[in-house]
């Protein structure tokens, strides 16, 4: 048997395009991180994040994924997501603490927006914002992986539901 047929299943689930439901799962988890009563129990943002993104790659783009793309697409929408709530988060507070809104500092804003609202001043705000992205990715694996697993396991269409009974 030609080595290119057993190879090619595996070539062309690796050429699917995860990124629309990446962004779709980050977007979920980025909305549980910044709401205001729900921000306190991060579990939803981990859990449900990577199953609104596995969900809207089977379901909505009707596509076929196998249990690695699963764990990809919950790793990187739980681990996204709570990269841009805290990004969203710290400009936020940055706009509001220095009072961005007016008129006389508005030229203030376009650096902030620029990249420059996760710089921190001193050594120390610097260690503590990495370890907070090393928590994030830590938990993303924990909690997100496994969710993408499960979710892959429970929007997987069904094979032979509804023929032949009856």
């Amino acid at each position: 048997m030609p080595e290119n047929v057993t190879s090619r299943p595996k070539d062309v689930a690796a050429r699917i395009n995860l990124k629309p439901g990446i962004y779709s799962g980050a977007s979920v988890a980025a909305l549980f991180l910044l709401a205001p009563y729900l921000r306190q129990f991060l579990i939803f943002a981990y859990v449900l994040g990577p199953l609104a993104g596995v969900w809207y790659e089977i379901r909505r783009r009707r596509i076929s994924l196998d249990f690695n793309q699963g764990a990809l697409i919950g790793f990187y929408s739980a681990f996204y997501g709570s990269i841009a709530a805290l990004a969203f988060h710290e400009i936020v507070v940055r706009v509001v603490v220095d009072k961005l809104w007016r008129p006389e500092k508005l030229y203030l804003l376009p650096p902030l927006l620029a990249g420059k609202g996760l710089n921190s001043d001193t050594p120390i705000g610097w260690y503590i914002l990495m370890l907070e992205l090393t928590v994030m990715a830590i938990l993303a694996a924990i909690l997100g992986v496994p969710s993408g697993l499960l979710a892959v396991k429970l929007f997987r269409p069904r094979r032979g539901v509804g023929k032949g009974a009856g």
